[in-house]
């Protein structure tokens, strides 16, 4: 299968908006599978690219594409066994909001849920915050008239980063001691 075979499978995109007025979007079956545009179209664009590099990548190194999540398989009823103590708390609990026990109980785990994906979130968008500082921090530095005084080496190193709106291969000069 091609990358863009991939693509036409169900995987859940994700467009949210992002603190600086633009957008951020990921795949969630993508585990690092980003990107970041000014409008919910341009983001979508964008996140195609990304998740066909991602695949590209992935089927390069030999590994396995996830299979898109389904709900095909989940009926919505599951058989829970608490103890008595947290059955107790529960149910006070629920009564003091006047709502059900299967109600207070799936607004427990909607909450649990939607926090770690809220982490989750956050966590990868700082993660490529800080890659694309780093990147900036190599670039100023490279950037910057250096001496060439007489037994000073240079070297050039390659520097990818893949998921991100920065081009690949990129190189820059580095001072070697």
């Amino acid at each position: 299968m091609t990358p863009r075979d991939y693509l036409r499978e169900p995987y859940a995109r994700v467009v949210m908006p992002d603190e600086t007025g633009g957008y951020y979007a990921e795949i969630l079956e993508f585990p690092g599978c980003f990107a970041e545009g000014d409008s919910v179209e341009d983001t979508y664009k964008e996140l195609e690219n990304a998740a066909e590099s991602w695949i590209e990548v992935r089927l390069s190194q030999g590994q396995e594409i996830p299979a898109p999540s389904s709900n095909l398989d989940y009926s919505g009823t599951i058989s829970l066994r608490l103890p008595r103590s947290i059955h107790k708390r529960a149910a006070v609990m629920a009564e003091r909001d006047k709502t059900s026990l299967n109600t207070y109980l799936v607004t427990a785990v909607a909450e649990k849920v939607g926090a770690q994906d809220l982490y989750n979130a956050l966590a990868q968008r700082m993660e490529h915050r800080m890659a694309q500082s780093a990147y900036q921090a190599i670039v100023d530095f490279t950037s910057a008239p250096m001496p060439t005084a007489a037994g000073n080496t240079f070297r050039q190193l390659k520097i990818e980063e893949r998921g991100s709106t920065i081009t690949p291969n990129n190189r820059v000069l580095i001072r070697r001691r």
